[in-house]
């Protein structure tokens, strides 16, 4: 995996975690949806800013959003949000 993929797929894996659809966490961040969705396809390089802008709306150190384990784990995710039980991590 290239690091733009793994960055991506945390991205939808927090995003899921957080129960957002690719609307609601683009709203949030001010991202446009089709910004958001090349994103998490691992398909654009982002800058160090957006790598913060994105932890910080997950509350969550930027460091997290390079670990492979959670990556692989975010590959076995559907496509839509409603298709999938999310474990609470509580």
């Amino acid at each position: 995996m290239t690091l733009p993929e793994i960055i991506g797929l945390n991205v939808k894996w927090y995003r899921y975690q957080n129960r957002m659809t690719q609307k609601e966490y683009a709203n949030k961040i001010k991202f446009k949806i089709a910004y958001l969705s090349i994103v998490e396809s691992g398909k654009v390089n982002l800058t160090c800013k957006n790598i913060s802008l994105l932890a910080k709306s997950f509350h969550i150190p930027p460091e997290l959003l390079l670990n492979e384990k959670t990556a692989k784990l975010a590959k076995g995710l559907p496509i839509r949000l409603g298709r999938c039980k999310i474990r609470d991590n509580k």
